[in-house]
């Protein structure tokens, strides 16, 4: 039978301790014939002809086990060892330096490096000879008899140092080359040096490569099985694990790569790339803490580790810190000038700081380095499409498309661009394009929304619309995407409600939905530990107001509620997910690295928002960051508190779903900040949910109770759409003067306990509007009601606001509701919505009943919403566009397809079917 080459090794190594060097030679030659660049049979080769001291051969020998294996410390140590005997002194210390870049450390490269150290002395005092020989070389017999130096070295060797014993040896040896007792010293050593060589077995590289090619060609599953098997026969490959880990990445079970890579570590704990590989694991897992914590160690280890600090600088930019992101990417280019991927990621740290020159020239940058960047050129085309620049975006979108062809963010991102220009056909198949290569691409789902609404002028049938969307998947989310698509579509319409039922019994099947308790069988059934029994959802109406509400309700003994507005986006499918994705003891963990702004304000970590955009700072943003009477307070809660009592009121149930670990969080929140009050209602501030949120909500709490803070209609959208205005960010306006108008005809308000409370009467008459809210709430009036407060803590208001200066910890200014209108609309745009709004208007006070002039109104306003707003007529002027091209614009299509679908509604019905209604006050 034929003898592996693993097998050949192995007796070479066998003959080797025994002395029978001859043998050795022979099969070490024999593995080399076979595979000349094995490293162990190189390494061990060299130490063979060290042993008969021929140190030219042994450094050719140790330089092959390097090159093809620079993890293994050992061939570094004999490599500059044999280096430091041929009196290459410069040679060896420029490899000590590789090695130490590499994170090459412990007492035997210290040892290294003392000889170095006195070695270039020695050089630097000596003076050539006259007979022209070198100086005599430094070494211990400098300060030692040969007998002394002997008993030494067997010292160390008895003690448990060989490396050092091997290094008296070899400056006996440098002295004495053929000294018997030197040479029988070195090779008592060998047999422990080749031991420690060989200590780290890798699979053959055929094996290897079948990993990798594995995980390349996306079968990472079977990469996996795979892995496991040959993790059987080599125990301790670090090759193995790292593949491992990777695959798991790419499936997304971070958890499970994270323990690949901890496992390499303990085999080699100065292992920089697994350090740098748990770093992607933990990003992608959320926790960003524990990511730069990571990449931190790796670069300890090895300090010129330029992917290292690209990455890292990828994550300090998605928390938010910009200027820590941009001195992490220059690091990594001072150490890799030529490193594309470090000039991509500057690029995308220079746009978010909004210096879209500097961006553009890094991603450049970074083309030129690697012309068929993918990436590059669809982050230059998302850039251009800020600044206006469509074709240009296009074209960048179709040149990552050729390399790339698979690429769903490019496809995506030309359907935005497409929508931008107005070619709403062209924008939905590129969505679909991208829905085709990753059917789960919520952001893509979101976006179909604007071309079809933009549509439904010419194609008024909204299944006509759906119909074209075919993707032939069997993914469920898509399935539930698509139904959530629709009741968006039918959103004011005949058929909304159908398409609620509809979404609500598909998300009542969706994947995931339950958690069950691992400690618990089967046959076994816990009482299940449920929480306060009501919940009350807050969401918004424009700028209406939500904040001073939630921060009044904050503090009321019986209401459990969590600070700002962290949580809008809780219930949907992702979030979820990757709480659960580690398994019932991970849920806790991950919940806390995914809100870690709950535990402290001052994190920049980001929160998820609407179509899964990330806000960072947002504790900070919110005001959550300078709370008390001096406002120098930070809303902090102890989460190992948190974590204890979370874990044990998980525990206390058999299954968890979405909305019942919600209740427990809060509850453990309340535990957390020591509040022993009997809760009976959670106050959820929703706020702004995208579609699937508020849906799964909705199917998860059925019973919930709503309430919607409003405020005069053009008063309230004035302020919303301020800051996208004076910003030329006209894409965002049209989005939310339609979400107003629908927002206040949503059939799930109708369905569910809604009402409407008026900011004008909490402001105005708060000791009437308080007491009736509370008795919609079903809680007890108290003195907290009264005061904006934040976990407890004094609240200062939304710094956001453009009213914070002025009224500032007044509760009840009315600076807000006083400002006059036409900042922004003009007359004709205010006529315009005021018709628009008049049922609403009327139904909460702000308009008086006069239906015979809402309808002469209503048919005065229908040709003017073919023509251009004055607003829009300021912002073509400052955006050097002329009428037509401005009118080109998908959202401009959008905001006329909404206004005009609104003034169909009116036409027919004069008002809007399920409008919410207002709360009862008893003035």
């Amino acid at each position: 039978m034929e003898l592996t080459l693993d097998e050949v090794l192995q007796q070479a190594v066998e003959a080797h301790k025994a002395g029978q060097v001859q043998e050795a030679d022979r099969l070490y030659t024999a593995i080399l014939q076979a595979q000349p660049k094995h490293p162990d049979a190189n390494h061990n080769m060299g130490v063979l002809a060290v042993n008969v001291n021929k140190m030219q051969e042994a450094l050719a020998y140790f330089k092959a086990a390097l090159e093809s294996n620079p993890g293994i410390d050992q061939y570094w140590i004999s490599y500059i060892d044999a280096l430091i005997q041929l009196d290459q002194i410069v040679d060896a210390q420029t490899v000590l330096d590789q090695a130490r870049g590499k994170g090459a450390s412990g007492e035997a490269f210290e040892q290294l490096e003392q000889r170095l150290n006195e070695s270039n002395k020695v050089q630097k005092k000596a003076t050539p000879s006259t007979d022209g020989q070198n100086p005599v070389r430094p070494n211990v017999l400098d300060s030692l008899k040969l007998d002394q130096a002997i008993r030494l070295a067997k010292k160390k060797a008895k003690a448990g140092s060989p490396e050092d014993a091997k290094l008296i040896y070899n400056d006996i040896l440098g002295r004495f080359p053929k000294n018997k007792r030197a040479l029988d010293g070195i090779k008592s050593l060998s047999v422990g040096l080749i031991g420690k060589a060989s200590k780290v077995k890798e699979p053959p590289q055929d094996q290897q490569q079948r990993l990798i090619n594995l995980c390349q060609q996306g079968q990472l599953q079977q990469a996996l099985d795979s892995a496991k098997q040959l993790l059987l026969q080599f125990p301790d490959s670090l090759t193995v694990y790292n593949i491992q880990g990777a695959a798991n990445v790419g499936l997304g079970r971070f958890d499970a790569a994270i323990g690949s890579y901890k496992q390499a570590l303990k085999i080699q704990p100065d292992y920089a790339e697994a350090y740098y590989n748990m770093g992607v694991a933990l990003n992608n897992k959320g926790d960003l803490e524990a990511a730069i914590g990571s990449y931190k160690k790796a670069l300890k280890i090895k300090p010129d580790y330029a992917e290292a600090y690209s990455n890292m600088g990828a994550v300090l930019k998605d928390k938010g810190d910009l200027e820590s992101a941009i001195d992490s990417f220059n690091k990594a280019l001072n150490i890799k000038p030529n490193y594309a991927e470090a000039h991509n990621n500057m690029g995308n740290t220079l746009q978010d700081k909004g210096d879209f020159e500097a961006a553009i020239h890094s991603y450049q940058k970074a083309l030129k380095i690697k012309p068929n960047y993918a990436k590059a050129y669809n982050n230059i085309g998302a850039l251009q499409q800020i600044k206006g620049d469509l074709e240009v975006a296009i074209d960048s979108f179709k040149k990552a498309l050729e390399i790339k062809p698979d690429y769903a963010e490019a496809y995506y991102n030309m359907g935005n661009a497409l929508q931008d220009k107005g070619d709403s056909e062209a924008a939905i198949e590129s969505y679909k394009q991208a829905l085709k290569i990753k059917p789960d691409y919520g952001s893509a789902w979101y976006s179909l929304l604007y071309p079809f609404r933009a549509m439904k002028l010419q194609t008024p049938d909204i299944e006509d619309l759906l119909s074209t969307i075919n993707l032939k998947v069997g993914s469920k989310y898509a399935r539930i995407a698509k139904s959530v698509l629709s009741f968006s579509l039918h959103q004011g319409g005949k058929n909304a409600e159908s398409a609620l039922n509809e979404v609500c019994s598909l998300l009542s099947k969706a994947d995931n939905i339950i958690i069950r308790n691992p400690a618990v069988t089967p046959k076994e059934s816990l009482p299940q530990m449920i929480g306060p029994n009501k919940t009350v959802a807050l969401v918004h109406f424009g700028r209406s107001g939500t904040g001073l509400l939630h921060s009044l309700i904050d503090g009321h003994p019986e209401v459990s509620t969590t600070p700002s507005i962290y949580f809008s986006e809780f219930f949907n499918h992702s979030t979820w997910d990757k709480i659960v994705s580690g398994g019932w003891n991970k849920m806790a963990d991950r919940f806390i690295a995914t809100y870690e702004v709950l535990f402290d304000a001052s994190v920049q970590n980001p929160i998820e928002s609407m179509s899964r955009a990330l806000i960072a700072n947002l504790g900070q943003k919110e005001g959550m960051a300078n709370l008390g009477d001096q406002r120098d307070e930070v809303l902090r809660v102890d989460k190992a508190l948190f974590r204890a009592e979370l874990q044990r009121l998980m525990d206390l149930n058999d299954h968890l779903d979405a909305y019942v670990f919600f209740k427990l969080v809060h509850m453990a929140y309340d535990k957390a900040l020591k509040d022993r009050n009997l809760k009976n209602l959670i106050f959820y501030h929703i706020h702004n949910p995208d579609y699937y949120a508020k849906l799964n909500f909705v199917q998860s709490a059925p019973n919930a109770n709503w309430v919607m803070m409003v405020r005069e209609p053009i008063q309230a959208c004035e302020s919303w759409i301020r800051s996208n205005f004076h910003n030329n960010a006209y894409a965002d306006i049209p989005t939310k003067i339609i979400t107003m108008l629908y927002e206040i005809d949503n059939i799930i308000y109708d369905k569910q306990n809604a009402v409407g409370v008026r900011l004008e009467d909490l402001k105005e008459s708060p000791q009437k509007t308080i007491p009736a809210l509370c008795d919609w709430m079903g809680i007890e009036e108290t003195e907290s009601l009264y005061e904006m407060t934040a976990q407890g803590k004094k609240w200062w208001g939304d710094p956001g606001s453009p009213d914070f200066k002025k009224d500032g910890m007044e509760p009840f200014g009315k600076t807000s509701i006083e400002r006059k209108l036409g900042s922004i609309f003009t007359e004709n745009d205010q006529f315009i919505l005021r018709t628009l709004f008049y049922p609403f208007s009327v139904r909460f006070g702000y308009a008086e009943q006069n239906l015979e002039q809402f309808k002469v109104d209503l048919q005065a306003i229908r040709p003017m919403l073919d023509k251009m707003f004055g607003f829009e007529i300021k912002m073509a002027q400052r955006m050097h566009k002329d009428a037509e091209q401005f009118m080109k614009s998908g959202y401009y299509s959008y905001l006329r397809s909404g206004l005009i679908d609104r003034w169909n509604t009116l036409a027919k019905w004069h008002t809007y079917p399920n409008m919410i209604k207002p709360l009862k006050i008893n003035w």
